[in-house]
């Protein structure tokens, strides 16, 4: 579908009486959204809340493991009801952990999703920015190129805004 579009763009521009020149430009969208000050920024917060939501998964599998293994030896002492009793509380506890632990993982998820939204939208503002100052006509994306020249590539130049207009990105965890 990109190359249709790309095909049709050119033939459009090709195929026009005039010699209309058209000012084009490349941005490396996936070098950006990986090594900007703010998707580092990002990452780094991101891996401490996993290794934070990793201790507590562990924590609470623990606690669950030691409730069981209390159960197993109360079993012979406990009646029928009890054991029962027990184990349905059992089963509440690890029903409420699993819960919590899902109901975290998607709060991180949903944080970095709109960490990087804002990242992205960023990133074509101040494309937007550099294509007006510089009389651009079209920026296209590195990864619908397969072969060009490297004197379009403008990456460098949204990186360096970038980083000056966003350097970091609070994850929003709530």
């Amino acid at each position: 579908m990109r190359f249709f579009l790309l095909a049709c763009l050119s033939l459009c521009i090709f195929s026009t009486g005039a010699q209309a020149q058209v000012s084009i430009a490349v941005v490396n969208i996936e070098s950006i959204l990986g090594e900007s000050k703010a998707a580092i920024s990002i990452k780094k917060q991101v891996e401490k809340y996993r290794r934070a939501f990793l201790g507590e998964v562990k924590r609470a599998e623990d606690k669950l493991r030691t409730d069981q293994q209390a159960i197993e030896k109360q079993r012979s002492e406990l009646t029928k009801e009890e054991l029962l009793k027990k184990a349905q509380e059992f089963e509440e506890q690890r029903i409420k952990a699993r819960n919590l632990i899902h109901a975290k993982k998607t709060k991180l998820d949903e944080s970095y999703t709109e960490a990087m939204d804002t990242l992205t939208k960023t990133i074509y503002e101040v494309s937007q920015e550099i294509a007006d100052e510089d009389g651009i006509d079209l920026i296209i994306t590195r990864q619908n190129i397969i072969v060009g020249n490297m004197s379009l590539d403008i990456t460098k130049k949204v990186m360096k805004r970038m980083n000056k207009k966003l350097s970091k990105l609070t994850l929003n965890i709530k």
